[in-house]
């Protein structure tokens, strides 16, 4: 009587190679993710600070030349509103005469996890 000695399947030691490779595979798709998700918030406060220095400019702009003064907020959030968010937003006004013009500096900053700032001046004449 003869035996079949022919089987199919895997064995230990190609299984346990085959999930080493799987699993440092898994580990770099994790660390992308996370990278991916901490460069999205990043990105957002960034956009964010540029929109509320934009404003304040615009908002200077388009009022009258005598009511352009410096001044601070901070705990800004993405509406402007004080009180619940993490951007502090300070104006610098420089004023300089024969012509008439004053410069104004925005500056926008907040934690991330280290301190960041936006930078946005401009010039606005009477």
């Amino acid at each position: 009587m003869t035996k079949n000695t022919c089987q199919n399947g895997f064995t230990l030691v190609e299984v346990l190679f085959a999930l080493a490779i799987f699993s440092i595979g898994l580990l770099a798709i994790i660390g992308m993710t996370t990278m991916t998700i901490k460069s999205n918030y990043m990105s957002k406060n960034l956009t964010t600070a540029v929109h509320l220095a934009q404003n304040k400019l615009d908002e200077l702009k388009a009022g009258a030349y005598e009511d352009i003064d410096a001044g601070s907020e901070t705990d800004l959030d993405s509406q402007e509103e004080a009180g619940g968010g993490i951007f502090d937003r300070s104006v610098t006004v420089t004023t300089s005469t024969a012509p008439d013009y004053k410069t104004v500096e925005v500056i926008v900053s907040w934690p991330d996890p280290e301190p960041r700032q936006v930078v946005m001046k401009t010039i606005i004449a009477q």
